[in-house]
């Protein structure tokens, strides 16, 4: 019974959920939109700054607290996924030693105008803010305003850490700012811990995010990145040109590139601005040692979008990372 009785749809159906499935007609779900602002420190291999989410309460219910996914607090060491694959010695990651998780510097609540330090609580990977009034039903917004900052671990979880390269460090970061636990008509808010491993299930919502590193670093992020001219070479926005109309992969810093000083902009830090609409999460690389490719994407009713790889020189071998670009757009084009 316990294998077989699952009830996630209620039997008899409700106004939010029908019977057979498909949303009811009063269906609801609540909305985050988010706007971050965060460095990465390559010297002390640290991330930190900034979020604002706006949260919106779709909901019938007024909440009186509301709960955060803090997924970083999983490389502490009384965090309950020092258990898991991601703690020191264990699973096919090995974590090499334990961190200080989420370091929250402050956290402020905004609603109609009027602005407060709110009670939080931290448990494991979730933080509970506790709201002065009550977020009313239907519509009603609260704007959380968090800094915050982590030491990027080495060996990470399955899409989090960095990796030595030959021409530099590679960093692939996600499960990596403070987000929105899920409130629905089913479990209320949805707080299980994150243990390493398993996908999540989280609001929709719009990204605005920014990340500011040393100008030799080439970063790529989820969604479109809105200020090209400033991040690339010339040559390098020209190259994006012929790629947005090539079917075949372009490159926009070669192999042979990767080591020249004059395949960045010079100057000490840069700012990469990415917007993504209607998505659910993000995440984002950064290097000095990438290769970066790109080629067109062709979308049912003739719109167009771009295929995009990001990798180290040690991943170009036959049948390698340099066909990454044909594969994403191969398998983009199929399954649309």
């Amino acid at each position: 019974r316990e294998l077989f009785a699952l009830d996630f749809y209620p039997n008899s159906g409700t106004v939010y959920r029908s019977a057979n499935g498909p949303p009811g007609p009063q269906y609801w779900q609540n909305h985050a939109d988010y706007k971050l602002a965060v460095t990465l420190d390559t010297a002390q291999h640290k991330i930190s700054g900034t979020v604002d989410i706006t949260y919106t309460n779709n909901s019938p219910d007024a909440l009186h607290y509301l709960w955060l996914q803090l997924d970083q607090n999983i490389f502490r060491n009384d965090s309950r996924g020092t258990g898991s694959s991601s703690s020191p010695g264990r699973g096919r990651y090995a974590n090499a030693g334990f961190t200080q998780g989420h370091v929250i510097k402050s956290v402020s609540v905004e609603v109609d105008g009027k602005k407060y330090t709110p009670k939080t609580i931290t448990s494991d990977t979730r933080m509970q803010v506790w709201l002065q009034e009550a977020l009313k039903a239907a519509g009603k917004k609260a704007v959380l305003s968090i800094a915050f900052e982590f030491t990027v671990p080495e060996y990470g979880t399955d899409r989090m850490g960095r990796l030595k390269t030959r021409n530099g460090w590679v960093y692939t970061i996600a499960q990596w700012y403070p987000r929105m636990c899920v409130y629905d008509d089913q479990q209320g808010w949805n707080t299980l811990p994150y243990l390493g491993a398993g996908e999540f299930y989280l609001e929709y919502g719009d990204f605005d995010y920014t990340i500011t590193a040393p100008a030799n670093l080439i970063i790529v992020g989820s969604g479109e990145l809105v200020n090209e001219k400033d991040v690339y070479t010339p040559a390098q926005v020209s190259r994006l040109e012929q790629a947005r109309s090539s079917d075949k992969t372009v490159p926009i810093r070669a192999a042979n590139e990767v080591t020249d000083p004059k395949s960045r902009p010079s100057g000490g830090t840069l700012t990469w601005r990415f917007r993504m609409q209607n998505a659910r999460d993000i995440a984002w690389g950064a290097s000095r040692a990438f290769v970066l490719d790109a080629a067109r994407i062709n979308l049912p009713g003739g719109k167009k979008s771009l295929a995009m790889s990001a990798y180290p020189v040690e991943s170009i071998k036959p049948n390698g990372w340099q066909r990454s670009t044909e594969f994403v757009k191969a398998s983009i084009e199929h399954y649309s």
